[in-house]
């Protein structure tokens, strides 16, 4: 047996579900990304519009937006039994997928993002209810992995202060 492993690795386990989505019959595999892949996306989106002498703006506001989506999608897909990434660039994403097909894996991501990484954002009473009653039960249990700092902060304080009954 290994050495236990630490905090950072576990919560790196956490984002190791992999989400599938079949577009055309091929299977592709969706990965949680973590807060380094929305920042990475995010600087990367703004060189794109600099590089095309765009700035943000109400004219160019959607543009921004696709080019982020499409960052986005490009670090989140990945091949389903491996892992590795299926793709270089943004630019090859949007050329590989037509608008509706973008859009359509948007929404697989983001359903898989819910399910393996509950957030606040979309973690409603009941739902958390039962997430605490499970920490509660099995303090160890392998959800934390995947919950939000502020999911997390708010189990903390729950257990910290339990409401009065």
């Amino acid at each position: 047996m290994g050495a236990p492993l630490g905090l950072l690795e576990r919560l790196q386990l956490g984002r190791s579900a992999i989400g599938i989505v079949t577009v055309h019959g091929v299977e592709l595999g969706l990965r949680v990304l973590s807060e380094e892949d929305y920042l990475q996306a995010q600087m990367a989106t703004e060189r794109a519009m600099q590089a095309a002498g765009m700035t943000l703006s109400v004219s160019t506001a959607e543009a921004f937006e696709s080019e982020k989506a499409s960052q986005l999608l490009c670090r989140a897909l990945c091949d389903p039994l491996s892992g590795k990434a299926l793709c270089d660039s943004a630019q090859a994403l949007r050329a590989a997928l037509s608008r509706e097909e973008h859009a359509w894996i948007i929404e697989a991501y983001l359903d898989h993002e819910r399910r393996f990484s509950p957030s606040e954002r979309t973690l409603d009473e009941g739902a958390f209810a039962a997430l605490l009653e499970e920490v509660k039960k099995k303090p160890l249990t392998p959800r934390l992995n995947d919950s939000s700092t502020a999911t997390l902060r708010r189990l903390i304080a729950s257990l910290a202060c339990p409401p009065a009954s």
